[in-house]
C-alpha cells in the first residue's frame, strides 16, 4: 500500500507553485521523500528530480482545426448545425449593412418623389451613416417632427402614391 506523504506533497506543491495533484513523487524514492520534513529537504529532492511537477494536460485543438477547415469550404453548415436565426448568424456588420441599405433606399425614394429636397436628403443620409435612425419608420417620423417634408407624408404607403404620380408626369 502506498504511503500518503501528504505533508511532503503539500510542501512540494507550494515550492513548485502548483496544486498537490500535479506533484509527482518517484515511487522508487518513497523512503527518501518520507524522511524529508523541511522545505530545504523537499527542494533538494526536486533538484535530484525525485519530485517534479506534471505537465498541464490541456485539450487538443486538432479536431477543432479540422472542423474549421471544413467549415471554410462550406461543409457542416446545414440546417441541423444552425442554432441562431438568420440575422443572429450574420454578425453585427451584416445587420448594419442591411439596415443602412434600407435607410438609403427610402431616402432616395423620398428625394425622387419630391417629398424632401436635395440638401435635406444629404443631411439625412449623413445622419443615417452616423447611426441616428433605427428604422425606415424612424426616418419618416423625424422628417414629420422637424417639418422637413415638402409634401404631406404619413407613412411609406403615401410615398408609393407620390412615386406613381411622379411616374405619370
Amino acid at each position: 500500500m502506498t504511503k500518503s506523504l501528504l505533508p511532503q506533497r503539500r510542501m512540494a506543491a507550494e515550492i513548485l507553485g502548483v496544486g498537490i495533484h500535479r506533484v509527482w513523487i518517484d515511487p522508487e524514492a518513497l523512503d527518501e521523500v518520507e524522511k524529508a520534513v523541511t522545505k530545504e529537504d523537499i527542494k533538494k529532492l526536486i533538484k535530484e528530480r525525485k519530485i517534479w511537477k506534471r505537465p498541464i494536460k490541456g485539450i487538443s485543438r486538432h479536431r477543432a482545426r479540422e472542423r474549421e477547415i471544413k467549415r471554410r469550404k462550406g461543409r457542416r453548415r446545414g440546417l441541423g448545425s444552425r442554432k441562431g436565426s438568420k440575422y443572429a448568424r450574420m454578425g453585427g456588420s451584416m445587420v448594419w449593412v442591411m439596415r443602412i441599405r434600407a435607410l438609403r433606399k427610402i431616402l432616395r425614394r423620398l428625394k425622387d418623389a419630391g417629398v424632401i429636397e436635395r440638401r435635406v436628403y444629404n443631411k439625412l443620409r449623413r445622419m443615417a451613416k452616423a447611426g441616428f435612425f433605427k428604422s425606415k419608420a424612424h426616418v419618416i417620423t423625424y422628417i414629420k417632427e422637424h417639418r422637413l417634408n415638402l409634401k404631406p407624408i404619413e407613412s411609406i404607403e403615401d410615398l408609393e402614391k407620390y412615386e406613381q404620380e411622379a411616374k405619370m408626369s
